[in-house]
């Protein structure tokens, strides 16, 4: 349960999901594991307090539904300019998704950690986008050997 350190979110030495800074930084940061129910609470928390995104699909996004979290994480990320004010509130309805085993989230949480590894040249993101990657699917009859 060890966070990958981001030079964005801070660096923080805790293992607990709850003690880092802000729940909405956490799909940048944190292994599957650490998402236990406890931070799923807060991160629910975190996602009902947080401003709107401007999305017919954000209230269904910020409940949990993974295709309306695709839907604004997508149209996020599509902006020309990323705002972290949108994209930490997107991915982490995403994140939520990922944790309980969609996997159409967990892929898409999967591209966007590679996306930021390799852009930053980070190993800690890319053995964070690993271990998403490993988290089990719900309802996929996944062959682990065709990745």
């Amino acid at each position: 349960m060890t966070p990958a350190l981001d030079s964005d979110a801070g660096n923080s030495g805790t293992t607990d999901a709850a003690r880092l800074s802000s729940p909405l930084s956490w799909w940048r940061v944190l292994v599957p594991e650490a998402l236990d129910m406890v931070a799923q609470c807060h991160l629910s928390a975190a996602l009902e307090a947080a401003q709107p995104l401007p999305s017919p699909d954000w209230p269904a996004a910020r409940r949990g539904d993974p295709v309306a979290a695709n839907r604004v994480a997508v149209g996020v990320l599509a902006e020309a300019v990323a705002r972290p004010e949108r994209v930490d509130p997107a991915m982490s309805a995403i994140c939520l998704c990922a944790v309980r085993g969609d996997s159409s989230c967990i892929d898409l949480l999967v591209h966007v950690l590679g996306r930021r590894a390799r852009r930053r040249a980070d190993l800690a993101v890319l053995c964070l986008a690993r271990a998403w990657y490993s988290v089990p699917r719900r309802g996929c009859d996944r062959d682990s050997g065709t990745r």
